[in-house]
C-alpha cells in the first residue's frame, strides 16, 4: 500500500537518520576512538551485545565504512518511506529486530556493526512486496532495487576471505524485511505499538 508521498516529511525522516548516523560517528571515531563501537556493537552471545540490537545501526568501523553505508540507506529508505512514514519506522524496527537477534544468536564471535542490517532488510522487504503485492508500483521498485543492489545479495552468504563483513547482519536483516513485507497485520500492531510510545 502506497500512501500520497510527502516529501518534505520524508526528507526530513532520511536526513535526521543520517545526520544522526554522521554525529554519532565523529564523536565516536574523533573524540572516543571508535570505543562506542566496541561498547555497543553487537556481540553475539554476550549479554552487553544485546544493546547493539538498538544501537549498531548507527555505529560504523570507521569512516569508509559509513560512507559506504549512507547512500544505500538514503536510496533504499527513500524507497520504503513510500510506503508512508509510520510504515518505515515499523518496518525498520522489524528489521532491526531480526537483523539483530539473529546476529547475536548465531553470529561470529566480533563485534558486528552498522546499518547494512537494516539496507539489506529495505532490500528484502522491497523485493518481497514485489511479490506478494503484485502492481506496477511494487514490480517496478523491486525491479530498480535489483537492478541497483542485487549484486550485493551475495555479501548474505559465508565467505571466510572477508571477515570484516557481517554477512549473519546482512542475511537476518533481508530475512525481517521479508517479514515485515510478508505480514502486514504484524506490521500494522509494530506501527501501533510505536505510536503508542
Amino acid at each position: 500500500m502506497f500512501v500520497p508521498i510527502d516529501w518534505q516529511t520524508q526528507a526530513k525522516v532520511l536526513r535526521d537518520c543520517i545526520v544522526m548516523a554522521w554525529v554519532v560517528g565523529v564523536v565516536n571515531f574523533a573524540y572516543l576512538g571508535g570505543g562506542l563501537s566496541r561498547l555497543l556493537g553487537i556481540r553475539p552471545r554476550e549479554p552487553l551485545g544485546l544493546l547493539g540490537i538498538l544501537f549498531s545501526p548507527i555505529l560504523h568501523r570507521n569512516a569508509g565504512h559509513l560512507i559506504a553505508n549512507t547512500l544505500p540507506f538514503a536510496v533504499l529508505g527513500w524507497l520504503v518511506l513510500l510506503q508512508g512514514t509510520d510504515n518505515f519506522y515499523a518496518i525498520s524496527v522489524v528489521i532491526m529486530l531480526v537483523s539483530g537477534l539473529g546476529t547475536w544468536f548465531l553470529g561470529r564471535p566480533a563485534i558486528h556493526l552498522g546499518a547494512s542490517g537494516l539496507i539489506f532488510g529495505y532490500l528484502g522487504y522491497l523485493i518481497a512486496r514485489g511479490y506478494l503485492e503484485v502492481t506496477l508500483m511494487t514490480l517496478g521498485l523491486a525491479f530498480v532495487v535489483m537492478l541497483l543492489y542485487g549484486d550485493q545479495v551475495w555479501t548474505m552468504l559465508p565467505d571466510s576471505d572477508n571477515t570484516a563483513l557481517s554477512w549473519e547482519g546482512h542475511l537476518f536483516g533481508f530475512l525481517g524485511g521479508v517479514l515485515a513485507a510478508s505480514d502486514p497485520t504484524f506490521l500494522q500492531q509494530v506501527g501501533t505499538f510505536l505510536a503508542n510510545l
